[in-house]
């Protein structure tokens, strides 16, 4: 008897602590499991989030080995920033000044032969048409053998030397100037390289279409000082009423051929204060062969005068339809005559009668 309630005792010790490992034990090892620590990694910030789970669950997941995924809960989301990539913007040109565009026009050869055969020199030209430059109307220009058309004065023959735009004054200022490529050059007939066009070296003129939209082409068969076999092919086209004032500039066959550095400048220059350089370069060679720029002014608007509100009477609304018959007015009633009341006739003054003497 003793030995069945020793082993009845032992079973029941063990029972109640197989009951203790499947209760206690087991599911706080299985919590621990799921208990995740920060760390220094991506999606460190999710934490696990364990549903609740009953006893014979856990029996259950344990000796059938089932791994129980839980989902991780979604902590903030991680928002792609997108990168504003560098995008060109045009910058408006201000008012009162030329604004270039590139382009890839043609040279229009030149015919008349101006006259300008020298080493620094200006020569007078009539224009065919007015023509107007920073909204100042010219007739006649100067062209210059240093690749410039002088509008305002003749800068030769210290126009030589070019500098970087705006320039000073030289002879006079070089105000209303456009310099399609000012360095130093030379248009003289005799030189060798003058045999590269079938009229020689010299600037010359010719015109395209018909008023009033013509065209003043004004060509340069120049050749580089020192480098007489170095051709210097260029050309300002002037326009005919254009509201832009517009003017071309193209350049042909351009080069150097000794290697020799040049100061290379191009662009217009008006009053005090008003320029637009297109390059200023030192170099071999110029910076724009083959290629053309064409020149357009933005003026100023004027100011639009505010008017000044004035009172004005409104009358009162008209009818506009049908017209209505006209009423007239009932006649007025007359007052009955005025009655001048009567008076009575006074009545007759008693007398007494005289009293008895005694």
């Amino acid at each position: 008897m003793k030995r069945q309630n020793k082993w009845s005792t032992k079973a029941e010790f063990i029972r109640g602590a197989f009951y203790v490992l499947l209760l206690v034990v087991i599911p706080f090892a299985l919590a621990q499991q799921h208990v995740v620590k920060p760390t220094g990694v991506l999606d460190a910030h999710l934490v696990s989030i364990r549903p609740p789970v009953s006893p014979q669950q856990v029996i259950y997941d344990r000796y059938n080995n089932v791994e129980t995924r839980i989902p991780l809960s979604p902590g903030p989301t991680a928002t792609a920033t997108s990168t504003a990539s560098a995008t060109a913007t045009h910058t408006p040109t201000p008012c009162g000044q030329y604004w270039t565009t590139a382009g890839t026009l043609p040279i229009v050869p030149g015919t008349s032969d101006t006259g300008n055969h020298c080493d620094n020199c200006d020569t007078a030209v009539t224009l065919p048409f007015p023509f107007r430059l920073y909204g100042v109307t010219y007739t006649s220009v100067m062209v210059s053998s240093n690749g410039r058309l002088d509008f305002l004065c003749n800068n030769e023959p210290a126009g030589a030397f070019g500098v970087c735009l705006p320039a000073g004054s030289r002879n006079c200022p070089f105000a209303y100037t456009i310099f399609p490529l000012w360095t130093e050059l030379d248009t003289h007939i005799d030189l060798i390289g003058c045999s590269a066009w079938a009229n020689g070296c010299g600037i010359f003129t010719s015109i395209s279409g018909t008023a009033p939209n013509r065209i003043f082409n004004i060509e340069w068969h120049a050749l580089l000082n020192f480098t007489s076999n170095t051709p210097q092919d260029f050309e300002v086209r002037l326009y005919e009423n254009d509201p832009n004032q517009r003017f071309d500039v193209i350049y042909g066959t351009v080069g150097n051929a000794f290697g020799l550095n040049y100061l290379w400048v191009g662009g217009v220059q008006g009053p005090p204060g008003f320029f637009t350089e297109d390059f200023c370069e030192i170099g071999v060679s110029p910076p724009r062969p083959n290629i053309s720029r064409t020149y357009t002014f933005v003026p100023c608007a004027s100011p639009t005068p505010t008017a000044t509100p004035t009172a004005t009477h409104s009358p009162c609304p008209c009818h506009t339809g049908t017209p209505m018959p006209r009423l007239t007015p009932a006649p007025r009633p007359t007052a009955p005559p005025h009655i001048t009341p009567v008076s009575p006739p006074p009545s007759p003054r008693f007398t007494p009668a005289p009293r008895p003497s005694p």
